[in-house]
């Protein structure tokens, strides 16, 4: 994976109805339980589908960012002078140009387009910062995140050991979002637990992604969907390595 690698209440995002036909499982994951991602999010089993009320949770749930707020955080200016903060372009077959820009120093991610509504996601200022998180830090009471200037729930997972860990729940306008990893560069993007999209990162900023024609009938691709799922690949990455690979690496430290 990519080494750099947001509102009603967001649920437990580790439960698991089944998934609507010719859905795949919500984590996207393509090899067995016990994967590791190292800046990506990717997960529950093959079949799961993000939280829903009602079913037995599979992992603990994550952190939840604060309720929305009715006034988000001013989103900071980005430093036209610092080169490194200057947005980057992205051709999108279905929305045009994506312009994303990280500011690492100031934690911030916005995401404009002429065909998409514009998503910030900004960090709090006096966190402790996460050099190996684009944005800083996954700790969501740290984060803001707004969509078309209105607040919404943002729910990173830990990033631990496990590939899983490292995904990221979003609720936003009623709609429930989930980007996980799905190999070593590329994360998968979820809605309402259809997969709608992949998307990789470099983790500086740069974002791309494919929207498949293959998707289940009714899983359209909304400008609000784009948006989402480009900040949260600029915030946090996407891929990740396999357990085994992972496994293999801290034992080879270990003996080195």
């Amino acid at each position: 994976m990519n080494t750099h690698p947001s509102h009603q209440t967001l649920p437990d995002p580790q439960v698991s109805p089944q998934p609507a036909e010719g859905a795949r499982g919500v984590d996207g994951d393509r090899s067995t339980d016990g994967e590791h991602g190292t800046h990506g999010t990717h997960g529950t089993r093959q079949g799961q589908l993000p939280p829903s009320a009602g079913t037995a949770p599979s992992d603990p749930p994550p952190d939840l960012s604060p309720e929305p707020s009715m006034h988000p955080r001013p989103l900071p200016t980005l430093r036209k002078d610092d080169p490194g903060t200057a947005p980057s372009t992205a051709d999108d077959l279905l929305f045009g140009e994506v312009h994303v820009a990280l500011d690492a120093d100031r934690g911030v991610v916005t995401v404009r387009g002429d065909a998409l509504p514009t998503v910030s996601l900004v960090r709090a200022e006096g966190t402790d910062v996460d050099e190996a998180v684009p944005l800083g830090t996954r700790s969501a009471a740290a984060l803001t995140l707004t969509v078309d200037g209105e607040a919404a729930r943002l729910a990173p997972a830990r990033g631990r050991f496990l590939r899983r860990s490292y995904r990221v729940d979003v609720e936003c306008a009623g709609l429930r979002y989930r980007l996980t990893p799905d190999g070593l560069e590329e994360s998968t993007l979820f809605k309402e637990g259809i997969a709608i999209g992949e998307l990789s990162s470099t983790g500086d900023g740069r974002v791309s992604a494919t929207w498949p024609e293959d998707r289940p009938a009714g899983s359209e691709v909304l400008p609000q969907d784009a948006a989402v799922g480009y900040a949260l690949a600029a915030a946090f990455g996407t891929g990740g390595q396999s357990f085994w690979v992972a496994a293999g690496a801290f034992v080879g430290d270990l003996l080195s």
